[in-house]
């Protein structure tokens, strides 16, 4: 196939273009810098630093739209959120127009979103049937995010949705900052450590985007979420076990709050997810329990 990527240059994107790339497929990367891009994608990828380098007798077979603002980059202000929001759904807006002009439509197009579109949700177990528990940013970013990709169907596209968990890997995502810091013996608990916390690993990460992309007839909203969600408590100390230090400290909600503004929510509060219609599919993890993910990342 012959595969748009946008945030292809992201910590999920470059692991999903070096598997498409090893399976033959032939890559076009949109990159606001692609120069700095380059060096981080497989060697045929081809950069494209707006989609209007793309002309309409291109022959695209797929699209996997990931691109996006990072969420902890900074605190939300109002200018901020605005930014967060015009990354996702702009550039699927582009997309979709892309694939109207031209001559011959994608097959597929698979849409990036989160576990955040159901809200701050406490204990309430999640499947891709629920709706959102609480209406916060989370979840109006992947709302609408979802709902510009949506427009995909009209144009008889194929359409997958893939609601992501934290991903866990060595080279980007939450781990990478946080695995010095507990190997220092100082990562921390955050507030009561009750939150829930669903997680993936980027190789299972990967392989469900490349199933989506690949194979016919799977369509839909998919949780991208191993089959075990923890706490944050068990969280914690399952990576300090990995670290082989001790876990004694806590991150109070009030400091997290003052220092994170209304960021501080995405950590106090969580989403206990299942990924029951890849499991309803016959999708085996790799790795479904999180000390086996961390022994494999810690490796």
């Amino acid at each position: 196939m012959k595969v748009l990527i946008t945030g292809g240059s992201g910590f999920i994107g470059r692991a999903l273009c070096a598997r498409l790339a090893a399976g033959g497929h032939r890559l076009i990367v949109l990159s606001r810098r692609p120069e700095k891009a380059r060096p981080l994608l497989p060697a045929d990828t081809r950069l494209v630093a707006s989609l209007d380098e793309i002309d309409d007798e291109e022959v695209i077979d797929g699209i996997v739209n990931l691109a996006g603002e990072n969420l902890f980059a900074g605190r939300w202000t109002a200018p901020r959120k605005d930014r967060l929001m015009a990354s996702r759904v702009e550039t699927t807006a582009a997309v979709i127009a892309l694939a109207r002009r031209l001559r011959h439509t994608p097959e597929v197009l698979v849409n990036g979103s989160a576990v955040g579109f159901y809200g701050d949700a406490g204990d309430a177990e999640l499947t891709e049937h629920s709706s959102a528990r609480r209406k916060d940013f989370g979840y109006r970013l992947c709302d609408a995010w979802e709902q510009r990709a949506r427009d995909a169907v009209a144009l008889g596209m194929r359409l997958c949705v893939i609601r992501t968990g934290i991903v866990l890997g060595r080279d980007g995502g939450m781990l990478a900052r946080l695995w010095p810091v507990y190997r220092l013996g100082l990562g921390a608990r955050l507030g009561k450590g009750s939150q829930w916390l669903s997680w993936i690993h980027i190789e299972d990460m990967v392989t469900i985007l490349e199933r989506a992309l690949e194979t016919p007839g799977v369509e839909g909203v998919f949780n991208a979420t191993a089959p075990h969600p923890v706490t944050q408590r068990d969280f914690h100390r399952a990576l300090a076990a990995a670290a082989h230090r001790p876990a004694p400290w806590v991150a109070p909600a009030p400091l997290l709050r003052f220092t994170l503004g209304e960021l501080a929510g995405l950590l106090l509060g969580g989403q206990r997810v299942y990924p029951r219609r890849l499991e309803d599919q016959g999708f085996a993890f790799r790795y479904p329990y999180l000390p086996d993910a961390l022994a494999d990342l810690a490796g």
